[in-house]
């Protein structure tokens, strides 16, 4: 089967909100070293929606650098001011970013005819390769798989979609939809523990977040899909299912995939951006529990 396990990076900051470009730098390096297929920065959980565009264009140009076609690279280019996102997106493919990704707007509710003009403005614009990002907990809507098709109907560099939504039918339905009629058009789950439902209904893997912190048996778990191994592929989905508790044990889940890189001794430091709140000591005792009980020493 094609499954692929691609990391949605965490943003690493300095105490002054700075980016710390060290810090960030090893984990792009202990990511690839654990056998991710792909990075995408400036995404939903690296906070891209807290961060100054000048901020996430040196994120983008430190990211293309380092990781430097070892791994395919994605980078978030969404912005709700519309006239920045062409631009932003030319900029970071004519650098070396493998493709963009652009969430669709936020705030207000749009219907499906609003959405192919808006980005019916954007995609033919762009010189490269797009995915759409799904993510109707955070917009408030969900891009319809009629829509999707439409728009890769038209749009050949159209190549993908991040498919945020808890339930497989959604994601199942754009494979039917778009990969049916464009077999390159890529599907990925946006929730790690839906990584194989999707690739058994023809999907293409996963950009999941758990991967951050454990990149190494994500990979094992991805490889195991490629093998069609149903031990690995079952034996991995108990461990995702079990490293779910992570999101468990704070409300909002970004400090806390966060913390638990930095215990892992991968980064330096887990600050956020506001208002997130700061992992308390009995959260952090919560993580290393989790992760000691998958063989993670902390």
């Amino acid at each position: 089967m094609n499954a692929n396990y691609i990391t949605p990076s965490v943003t690493i900051f300095s105490d002054d909100m700075s980016l710390d470009l060290e810090s960030q730098g090893r984990l792009f390096d202990h990511l690839i070293s654990g056998g991710v297929d792909g990075i995408l920065v400036n995404g939903s959980i690296g906070e891209f929606f807290a961060m100054p565009l000048e901020q996430r264009k040196q994120l983008a140009d430190f990211a293309i650098k380092k990781v430097d076609h070892r791994v395919r690279l994605f980078v978030g280019t969404m912005d709700m001011v519309y006239d920045n996102i062409v631009p932003f997106s030319n900029e970071v493919l004519a650098a070396g970013a493998d493709a963009v990704m652009i969430i669709s707007p936020y705030y207000f509710w749009f219907k499906d005819d609003q959405l192919f003009d808006y980005y019916d403005g954007l995609i033919g614009k762009i010189n490269g390769p797009v995915y759409l990002y799904n993510f109707p907990d955070r917009t408030g809507y969900s891009l319809s798989p009629a829509l999707v098709r439409r728009l890769a109907d038209k749009y050949p560099n159209l190549r993908g979609i991040k498919d945020t939504i808890s339930g497989v039918d959604h994601t199942r339905d754009l494979v039917k939809t778009v990969k049916s009629a464009h077999p390159y058009f890529e599907v990925y789950s946006g929730f790690d523990d839906n990584a194989a439902h999707n690739v058994l209904n023809g999907g293409d893997g996963i950009i999941g977040g758990l991967s951050n912190i454990i990149p190494e048996l994500c990979s094992k778990w991805i490889a195991a899909m490629r093998a069609d191994d149903a031990k690995g592929i079952a034996d991995g989905q108990k461990m995702i299912n079990r490293m779910f508790d992570i999101y468990s044990v704070a409300p909002v889940f970004i400090p806390t995939i966060k913390e638990a890189v930095r215990l892992r001794g991968v980064v330096s430091s887990s600050i956020c951006t506001k208002p997130m709140p700061v992992i308390s000591q009995q959260q952090d005792e919560q993580i290393r529990t989790i992760l000691r009980r998958e063989g993670i020493d902390v």
